[in-house]
């Protein structure tokens, strides 16, 4: 787990190097897929009154959502994005490269609650202030993986989070029914 919270630092601090790691390193999917399931126990914890309420037995099939809810989004986001890259802007890159770093960018996404219980407010404020580190993270990521410049990652990185809204409110992969 050391090595999964050194890559991630490494990645909130845009370093290249946590980057070329997840590049060439299969393993950091499963790492990815670590964090991304962390953060949906995580954000149900935080939904639903802390840590406690993970012991509550009647809620477990909503923690399941959640989880389950943050690996779709997860899994969508990164497609959207590699789609773009690969299909509009005529980049390259590997998809599984796209599920790596967007799976160690997602926890950043805890900050929209964070910013959403300090503002007492659920709205596109909380939701923009806590998904700008991911976008960031998501734009080096795309320079690195697909070669382009950074204003046209930048593009792609928010056209995917605009995609995922698009496809979420179609097809209601939130996690609360």
């Amino acid at each position: 787990m050391g090595e999964i919270a050194n890559r991630f630092l490494q990645t909130i601090r845009l370093q290249r190097e946590a980057f070329v790691w997840m590049d060439f390193n299969d393993r950091a999917t499963g790492d990815a897929l670590i964090l991304v399931a962390i953060t949906g126990l995580l954000q149900f914890a935080g939904f639903f009154g802390g840590l406690r309420s993970l012991f509550n037995v009647g809620a477990w099939d909503l923690l399941i959502r959640f989880v389950l809810a943050a690996l779709v989004q997860w899994l969508l986001y990164s497609g959207i994005a590699w789609a773009i890259v690969r299909y509009i802007v005529q980049g390259s890159g590997q998809y599984a490269t796209y599920l790596r770093f967007t799976g160690f960018a997602y926890p950043t996404t805890l900050l929209t609650l964070a910013i959403a219980i300090a503002m007492n407010s659920a709205g596109l404020v909380p939701f923009a202030l806590g998904f700008a580190w991911f976008i960031f993270i998501i734009a080096r990521g795309i320079q690195y993986e697909s070669d382009l410049p950074r204003e046209r990652a930048f593009v792609v990185a928010v056209g995917a989070l605009a995609g995922l809204l698009i496809v979420d409110a179609i097809f209601g992969f939130s996690p609360i029914v």
